[in-house]
């Protein structure tokens, strides 16, 4: 009977504790401001004029075609003359640009190695 009750006390507090970790989750992941896990420190910043405006660098002739908030990041999807699109993920917070992800076709994959034929086996006498 002592083990069942030491079994059931037990059990509570791991309850409670498990309680008190959900919640302290909750709580951290409500009030944290969108930050990314690693720092952005590598991603290049862009160039902002004083009127507030953000260059992103385009090539010559590409267009804007699409914005879309996504959570606390803007993604431009832009077409470029070569008929190719890419999608330029900027995070207006401190002007950087994330990885850019190019559309269109794909990079030519080099050949597979060739390997020597083998030689059949010789039977042992």
């Amino acid at each position: 009977m002592r083990v069942l009750k030491a079994a059931v006390i037990i059990m509570g507090v791991f309850i409670v504790l498990g309680y008190v970790y959900l919640g302290l989750e909750v709580y951290k992941r409500m009030t944290r401001s969108g930050e990314p896990a690693e720092a952005a420190d590598d991603r290049p910043a862009l160039s902002v004029t004083t009127a507030g405006e953000i260059a992103l660098g385009l090539p010559p002739g590409a267009r804007i075609a699409e914005m879309l908030a996504v959570g606390t990041r803007v993604v431009f999807r832009v077409t470029v003359p070569d008929g190719a699109e890419r999608l330029y993920v900027l995070d207006p917070r401190d002007g950087t640009v994330g990885p850019v992800v190019t559309t269109g076709a794909a990079a030519p994959r080099p050949a597979p190695p060739t390997v020597p034929p083998i030689p059949p086996a010789v039977p042992v006498q």
